[in-house]
């Protein structure tokens, strides 16, 4: 029987947490499924492990070199046989009525594309369940049909949705495997650009897992690597090569992109800047900052007019701190 869904896992050195991940998709309430791992090269003993699953729906491609997670998914998008393409990373898992929720939103919406909200779990936090996703814009609807300025200025790229898998056949749609970083972010603007019908509801029903003790440096890496994709996506929409872009909606994507871009320019400074300067750790930022005029000098430009409050702060700081200062501070009152 042909399969309703194709869960598709992108896997690399997950050994601690593929089963996990795997179960959760096969213990779902629906249960006409296909499972296509597709391991990029792994050097632990993630596949072994995926072996020792004995379920039909689960099916273990191995990439003979590691490609990236965007090559990984294309291979296991082009082997689906179902109607629809669920996204599963594999140190991530699903709540069980995850696929049995998001197809009933679909057929409701008769949509081509359906997300829910993503539960974040920080593993070595005393409180691993962090705000969700969407929590953090307060929104007050349950369900949310998107356009393509939604995507960006809302940050959607992380979610984890269920493509038609017609769809992304007919408009010729694919992970772009040369992004490293971002990647579902382009996938999912793409498809509304293309005129997709995009259904958001809010229940979190994807649990996403992250890492205390990295979180910060993954900050950095993955805010830099958003930076350049979305310079790189400002200049093709300028250029107009993206040819399925509607004409009407050109400026107020690109507008978009653009206060997406100041955003992420402005969180990228202060987590490389502001932050070693604001504990006092001078050679931190002197370091960052160096490095930045090699990396991207245009930055370098924007932090100079930032540095004013940098001070403010660090002397306002300084008399807080002071016990002299406290002492005549409070006499002078």
């Amino acid at each position: 029987m042909k399969p309703i869904v194709s869960v598709v896992i992108p896997t690399y050195n997950v050994q601690a947490y593929i089963e996990q991940a795997l179960r959760s998709a096969l213990e779902q309430t629906v249960q006409n499924i296909e499972v296509i791992v597709v391991d990029d090269a792994s050097t632990d003993n993630t596949v072994q492990i995926i072996k020792t699953i004995k379920d039909p729906r689960v099916h273990l491609t191995i990439n003979k070199k590691n490609s990236g997670p965007s090559y990984s998914r294309n291979v296991a998008i082009q082997n689906a046989k179902g109607e629809w393409i669920a996204l599963l990373d594999g140190d991530d898992w699903w709540e069980k009525n995850r696929l049995e929720r998001m197809l009933k939103v679909a057929e409701a919406h008769q949509a081509d594309i359906v997300a829910d909200d993503i539960q974040n779990y920080v593993e070595g936090e005393k409180n691993p369940w962090n705000e969700t996703h969407l929590g953090k814009w307060k929104l007050s609807f349950s369900e949310w049909k998107l356009s393509a300025v939604d995507v960006i200025e809302y940050d959607l790229g992380p979610l984890k949705p269920l493509f038609r898998r017609n769809y992304l056949s007919q408009k010729e749609l694919h992970y772009q495997e040369e992004i490293t970083y971002g990647e579902d972010f382009v996938l999912l603007l793409e498809c509304l650009l293309h005129g997709a019908t995009v259904i958001v509801f809010f229940e979190h029903l994807y649990i996403r897992r992250a890492w205390a003790n990295s979180l910060t440096a993954h900050r950095l890496r993955s805010t830099e690597s958003l930076i350049q994709l979305t310079e790189s996506l400002l200049s093709k929409m300028k250029a107009k090569d993206y040819e399925y872009l509607l004409i009407e909606k050109c400026p107020e994507v690109i507008r978009a992109l653009e206060i997406r871009l100041k955003r992420q320019t402005d969180s990228y400074l202060y987590h490389q800047l502001m932050e070693p300067a604001k504990k006092g750790n001078a050679l931190q930022a002197a370091c960052h900052m160096l490095g930045l005029m090699v990396r991207r000098p245009r930055s370098v430009v924007i932090m100079a007019g930032k540095i004013p409050s940098i001070l403010d702060y660090r002397v306002v700081r300084h008399f807080k701190r002071s016990p002299e200062t406290s002492d005549e501070m409070r006499d002078g009152s």
